[in-house]
């Protein structure tokens, strides 16, 4: 492997190496001085004159000429590890076999060198360096332990890449084992500027981004073994995960990243990058506290509980002790899976505190079924209809989910004094374009309604909560897009211009809870809805090219992509909010809501119950007229045309 020349570093990176240089060579002199002086003083004699000066210079040389021949000034002493004090150990031999050469051969005529000098010279010489590294690395990082690296040349090797810290970090993981690690580490990447020619904890930094082309292929012809980039930055930003994704898919390099505690434990913890890698930002996390008080030992009940959002919320309010948890899903597979997991999860039998109820959320005498039986207290409401396309298509269907499903909800919520009633909603209920926009827009109204109407049921606390698209939700592109990569392509996207805002799973259960959480301690007779801070959009086409680079292929010459046009109800962007809502901020960080107070309560239920019937009586017109009295903004289409 080759070395960086020291006149080919930074001016800033050549200064720290001229002084870690010196700074050596000035502990070789006093070694050698001090020792000298207590050889004499032992034997009470008078040291010669200069010499043991003249022996310090010697060695001062002789370290500066060493250090500059095998690189020593490259380590960063905050990542000590054993390679570098066996380094330092090689390079303390080295020095006082030469210096001893110089004094013994050529100056011992006119310097009278005990023989005696070098022997206690050089440990005295190499403990100091060696004390010198480790006070340097308990003060900057508090762990000795990591000077200790395992050895795994034996696996396949792997380039790391990451800042400074987040390498350390990583190796400072796998030095602690013996046994267990899956790669060979042979060299590192460093998003820093400055450290290239440097080494973290025994290893060279080959260099920064930009040099990653040429080390990978230099390091590829020198490994027979396929050659592996490992991410060790746990939360990269957009930028910087476009830019790995992209340089990894040109070099056809395996790229994979440390995943929640990467490097601890037995395993490496290591993923490959996925699409929630690129959505932006990092991902959120909220504030537990309230969430644990408001589900702790009550009675819970989700509805969609085995669809992708259902299921997290079921995972996220199993894991807060609530005093029963019953499940609703029309999806028989569905409901066994999460009930499956529960079971593995929990195994103790002291916990199985929740029912699961297979039934269609419409059927009226089903749900209220559940209602008298289990008596919720806290309802978060999941099920839905969602796939924009397909509701396009079941206008009808769609909203007798939708709209008549919430409303059947709302009813027993109020009959059998629930606490809390929680909308699960979407971005496309702004302005809405779609027959899946306007059903839910027009159950956020509903919900609006009830929260404003304190008269019936004054225990009640109503919101809802707006989304953007979920990640790796049933139906959602980044599916579409794997399945279409995995096929060899193409993969297709409906218009270049298109851009969504995107959350993980997690975060939308999260956020479901905290607003769940913070409507009951808000005003109540304030109705509320909640949307989460999300960043920037991401643009639809580009997040599929990453996909593209990020399955190891490059877009449009490994798998093309094809432009379909905009779907009926598409929007090129989708807002979290309209015109007139005003985001303000609530006392969890990230998340905003907005009031929506319905001020003529009494017309909105009517018209609702106008639509429902139509719905009823599938009269496709009656349906649009209902539906334009309701939402002026809106005009039907696709399966609603007569």
């Amino acid at each position: 492997m080759s070395v960086t020349p020291l006149k080919s570093l930074r001016p800033n990176a050549v200064f720290s190496h001229v002084v870690i240089t010196i700074f050596d060579a000035a502990l070789a002199a006093i070694s050698v001085f001090l020792v000298m002086r207590w050889r004499y003083d032992f034997e009470n004699q008078d040291v010669p004159v200069m010499i043991d000066a003249k022996a310090a210079l010697v060695f001062f040389v002789v370290t500066i000429g060493v250090w500059l021949s095998i690189r020593q000034y490259r380590s960063i002493w905050r990542f000590t590890s054993l390679d570098d004090i066996r380094k330092l150990l090689a390079g303390t031999v080295l020095v006082t076999s030469v210096a001893s050469i110089i004094l013994f051969v050529f100056f011992n005529q006119n310097m009278v060198v005990p023989r005696s000098i070098p022997f206690f010279a050089g440990p005295l010489f190499f403990g100091l360096l060696t004390l010198s590294r480790i006070i340097t690395l308990l003060i900057l990082n508090g762990d000795l332990r990591a000077v200790f690296r395992g050895k795994a040349k034996e696996k396949p090797p792997a380039i790391l890449v990451g800042s400074a810290g987040s390498l350390s970090n990583y190796l400072r993981d796998y030095n602690r084992r013996s046994t267990g690690h899956d790669h060979h580490i042979v060299g590192l990447i460093a998003t820093d500027h400055g450290l290239r020619g440097r080494s973290i904890r025994g290893v060279p930094v080959l260099g920064g981004l930009d040099a990653m082309a040429s080390v990978y292929d230099r390091l590829k012809q020198r490994y027979e073994a396929g050659l592996t980039l490992i991410a060790t930055d746990q939360s990269p930003d957009k930028i910087g995960s476009y830019e790995l994704v992209k340089r990894a898919s040109d070099l056809g390099a395996p790229l994979v990243r440390v995943g929640p505690g990467g490097g601890s434990g037995r395993g490496q913890a290591l993923t490959r990058f996925e699409a929630a890698d690129l959505i932006g930002r990092q991902e959120r996390g909220l504030d537990i506290t309230p969430v644990r008080n408001f589900i702790k030992n009550r009675r819970v009940l989700i509805t969609g509980a085995g669809g992708t959002i259902g299921s997290e919320l079921t995972r996220q309010v199993a894991a807060l002790s609530p005093a029963k948890l019953v499940l609703v899903d029309a999806s028989e597979y569905n409901l066994y899976a999460i009930d499956k997991e529960l079971k593995e999860l929990y195994t103790d039998d002291k916990w199985q505190t929740w029912s699961v109820r297979l039934g269609d959320i419409c059927h009226a005498s089903f749900i209220k079924e559940v209602f008298e039986q289990e008596a919720p207290e806290i309802v978060l409401h999941a099920a839905a209809f969602k796939h924009v396309p397909l509701s396009e298509l079941n206008p009808i269907e769609t909203l007798h989910t939708n709209v008549g499903g919430t409303k059947i909800i709302l009813d027993l919520c109020k009959q059998f004094d629930a606490h809390s009633f929680t909308l699960i909603s979407t971005d496309k209920a702004v302005a809405p374009s779609n027959i899946m926009g306007a059903s839910k827009r027009i159950a956020e109204m509903m919900t609006l309604a009830e929260a404003s109407d304190l008269g019936k049921n004054k225990m009640l606390s109503a919101c809802a909560v707006r989304f953007g698209n979920v990640l790796a939700s049933t139906g959602s592109v980044v599916p579409l897009f794997e399945e279409q990569i995995a096929r060899g392509g193409p993969v297709t996207v409906t218009d270049p211009k298109v851009n969504r805002y995107f959350m993980t799973t997690g975060e939308a259960a999260a956020l479901v809870l905290q607003a769940a959480a913070l409507n009951q301690s808000q005003r109540q007779e304030v109705p509320s809805i909640y949307v989460l801070e999300m960043g920037e959009p991401v643009n639809i086409a580009h997040l599929a090219r990453q996909l593209i680079r990020l399955r190891g292929h490059v877009p449009d010459r490994d798998i093309k992509i094809v432009f379909t046009g905009l779907r009926p109800g598409e929007k090129v962007t989708e807002t979290l909010t309209g015109q007139a809502e005003h985001l303000e901020n609530t006392y969890v960080a990230g998340v905003q809501r907005f009031t929506g107070k319905i001020h003529d309560i009494k017309s909105v239920r009517a018209k609702i119950d106008t639509l429902l019937a139509a719905t009823e009586a599938r009269d496709r017109s009656k349906i649009k007229s209902a539906l334009s009295k309701l939402l002026t903004d809106y005009t039907p289409n696709g399966g609603l045309s007569d």
